[in-house]
């Protein structure tokens, strides 16, 4: 309807990735307790899980599609970075109970400290313009450190560890710019897609599709079933948050490097509809257990 013109995917996206993203990052964590940030079991299963995924999207996307070290990364980063924050939790709580949301809301603090982290951190490193000198590593990490998806993760556990509550206002203000981060980052993928050829964007798409929906569930149950012995609530919302299709605000850090940002955008688009039916079939397999 050219209501929005398509500058604003840009300005969207910084607003999501410079505020709304790390208010959403803090207030998820600034709630918890230290128990519940450090459930190591829990949190050890969502983390290898999700990094053996990564490791598999790394090593495709190198064995197939080619390119760079950095878009290696963000394949890496498509292929196993799921939507539990916006779907996620709406989704397990109506299906397991209100019970369901703090192991999700969990999950998804994992997910976003390792893979934002780790990611980042890649991105950093393999940017052409660290890549000349001896500091790369340092320079990744400072970055990485400096980053607004990192820093905000990092303060609020120091909060909760001193066992320091901020301000009824000053939460309500982080709840506010936080509820803006799904429609912010949807918005600007969005306004991304509608201006390209998305035909040669999804077969690109499609074997960081396939590892998303199948391989990460799988794996996922595996560790949970096999490896880890946890509260079989947790289990079944862990491997759930697995099987759900690539978060949009993968996109937020595709525009922010410039990279794969039609793939990126088509990952998303065509894993949520993918998900309809893989998502379910996980949720009745599990039905079983």
């Amino acid at each position: 309807m050219r209501l929005v013109g398509a500058e604003s995917s840009d300005a969207l996206n910084q607003f999501v990735y410079y505020f709304a993203l790390p208010a959403m990052l803090f207030a998820a964590v600034a709630r918890g307790s230290i128990e519940q940030i450090f459930n190591l079991p829990f949190l050890s299963g969502v983390v290898i899980a999700t990094l053996a995924c990564a490791a598999a999207g790394f090593a495709v996307s190198a064995w197939i599609s080619g390119g760079t070290l950095q878009e290696h990364s963000l394949r890496a980063l498509n292929a196993s970075f799921s939507n539990t924050g916006y779907l996620g939790i709406p989704l397990v709580t109506v299906a397991y109970g209100p019970e369901a949301a703090l192991p999700a809301a969990m999950a998804t603090v994992a997910t976003n400290v390792m893979l934002f982290a780790t990611g980042l951190t890649l991105l950093e490193l393999f940017d052409r313009k660290h890549s000349t000198h001896g500091k790369g590593i340092a320079l990744a990490l400072l970055g990485t450190a400096r980053s607004p998806l990192i820093w905000p993760i990092a303060l609020a556990i120091l909060l909760v560890a001193v066992d320091l509550k901020l301000p009824l206002p000053v939460m309500r203000f982080a709840d506010l710019l936080a509820a803006a981060a799904g429609p912010g980052a949807l918005f600007a993928l969005g306004l991304f897609v509608s201006r390209q050829s998305m035909r040669e964007g999804m077969l690109a798409a499609a074997p960081g599709v396939g590892l998303k929906l199948v391989l990460h569930p799988l794996i996922a149950a595996a560790v949970f079933y096999g490896l880890f012995s946890i509260d079989p609530l947790w289990a079944k919302v862990a491997v759930v948050g697995a099987s759900l299709p690539l978060g949009a605000t993968a996109f937020v850090l595709a525009q922010r490097y410039k990279l794969l940002e039609v793939e990126t955008s088509c990952s998303a688009v065509l894993s949520t509809a993918l998900s309809v039916l893989t998502v379910s079939m996980v949720m009745a397999l599990l039905g079983h257990y």
